[in-house]
């Protein structure tokens, strides 16, 4: 299945649903959104998810990719995540960078089979967030940090 990215220039506070897929704090999407690219995720004319590239410098990074559970496992965030590298490069990037929760075990295991390599671990940067953060039984406290040159 072919999906496409459209870039989106307004009315961003719209998409919150779906950037909560990825991103349950509210008021941390908030402090990224309107300083970053936000994109739309299409497959047709169905809008199936969200990404969110902040841009410094020469690095690119991914502050959330959020698709619709019923999308999850079937390719599309490798597709979505390609389109968003030709982005980048596009914009003359070097590096693209990415944080995920020591808990997000699928998210980190995707960045790697993504060609992404573990650089740093922000500890307790989870912890910032109001309400607790529980995947596969495991609270999100640290961020593993993951680069990949594009």
């Amino acid at each position: 299945m072919a999906i496409r990215i459209e870039e989106v220039h307004s009315d961003k506070q719209r998409y919150l649903p779906l950037l909560e897929l990825a991103d349950p704090d509210v008021h941390m999407i908030k402090s990224y959104l309107e300083i970053s690219t936000l994109f739309k995720i299409c497959s047709e004319d169905e809008l199936i998810g969200v990404a969110v590239i902040l841009i410094d410098d020469k690095v690119a990074e991914i502050k959330n990719i959020g698709l619709e559970e019923q999308w999850q496992g079937k390719g599309i965030g490798s597709q979505a995540l390609e389109k968003l590298i030709d982005y980048c490069v596009d914009q003359d990037c070097q590096v693209m960078m990415v944080g995920t929760a020591n808990s997000s075990i699928d998210n980190f295991a995707f960045y790697q089979k993504s060609g992404f390599r573990f650089v740093q671990i922000i500890p307790n940067f989870f912890r910032q967030y109001q309400n607790p953060i529980y995947e596969n039984g495991i609270r999100a406290l640290d961020m593993l940090v993951l680069e990949r040159e594009i």
